[in-house]
């Protein structure tokens, strides 16, 4: 058997076990609802609370949009305009979120408006990187400050405190690491600068921000009775994306909710599914057809401008 013969089944294979994976996740968390109790699950959702949810999904996906600013500023100084960092940084993680696989579809997204503005390969790989790491390092400080705030104010301190001082470490020692001149890692050919302390300081507060968002965003929808504290439900909540992500389904679609409903114990809920999936509305759905809107017009805007320029 080929090389690429074998690639090729794999990834059928993939694509195969993928699809079990949602299909089993998407029974264990629809085999005891009625359609009837959704919708009317739905009908009865708080305005207000939708209304928290959409101002948190904006406050999320700018912290997103400005991880593309800090990107080209210091990848490109000067060479991207501020209006299309954030469309490239806000609109590649609307269709990464929505279609999954976000190391492909947010990065083919990047380097589609970024290559027409002239920037090189490496410049863009360079401002893929930087938002990736303001993401890891932003999840890593709120994870490293649920776990602490925790071992603070709950049981089983012993081990919340351990998990938070060790991200809290991991974070600190990175950023002495930093703080002793310009560094970069290198893999083979390929270099990635890193940025100087005092901005991966300012990345990681932002990334904490914008993770903190997007877990409030789904947060505020849940029902009274299985809502846990804040910081306990921040933990869940990153750890069920993770889940997703690793699923390779769309958007982790199934699995996450599989986890959250796990979690949460709130199997058979139709007020839980209802919160899920109006989070999904808000914060996937929505931002997906803007920013597959926006960069529909603004293709054929280039279009139609192009030839007169």
């Amino acid at each position: 058997m080929t090389r690429a013969r074998a690639a090729a089944l794999a990834r059928r294979a993939g694509g195969v076990l993928a699809l079990a994976v949602v299909a089993g996740a998407l029974h264990f968390v629809l085999r005891d609802l009625s359609l009837a109790a959704l919708e009317a699950a739905v009908l009865h959702q708080s305005p207000w609370r939708l209304l928290a949810c959409l101002a948190l999904t904006v406050a999320s996906y700018g912290c997103l949009a400005l991880y593309d600013l800090v990107g080209v500023r210091a990848a490109a100084p000067g060479r991207v305009c501020t209006r299309l960092a954030l469309l490239a940084g806000a609109s590649s993680a609307a269709i990464a979120n929505t279609l999954g696989l976000p190391a492909v579809s947010g990065s083919a997204v990047r380097a589609h408006l970024y290559l027409r503005a002239g920037l090189s390969g490496g410049e863009v790989a360079h401002v893929v990187s930087m938002a990736w790491l303001s993401l890891v390092a932003g999840n890593l400080t709120m994870l490293a400050g649920a776990e602490l705030f925790r071992a603070a104010a709950g049981p089983d301190r012993t081990v919340h405190a351990m998990l938070g001082g060790a991200l809290a470490s991991l974070l600190l020692l990175w950023l002495g690491w930093l703080s002793r001149g310009p560094r970069e890692v290198a893999l083979g050919r390929w270099r990635l600068p890193m940025p100087s302390a005092a901005l991966a300081w300012r990345l990681m507060l932002l990334g904490a921000l914008e993770s903190g968002t997007a877990v409030g965003a789904l947060y505020v929808l849940l029902p009274a009775d299985l809502m846990p504290p804040f910081e306990v439900f921040a933990v869940g909540c990153i750890a069920s994306v993770l889940l997703g992500v690793a699923s390779s389904a769309p958007g982790g679609v199934g699995v996450f909710e599989a986890s959250m409903t796990a979690m949460l114990g709130g199997r058979g809920r139709p007020d839980l599914l209802a919160a899920l999936l109006l989070y999904r509305l808000l914060y996937n759905v929505l931002p997906f057809v803007l920013a597959v809107s926006a960069l529909g017009l603004r293709s054929i805007r280039h279009r139609v401008l192009r030839p007169a320029i």
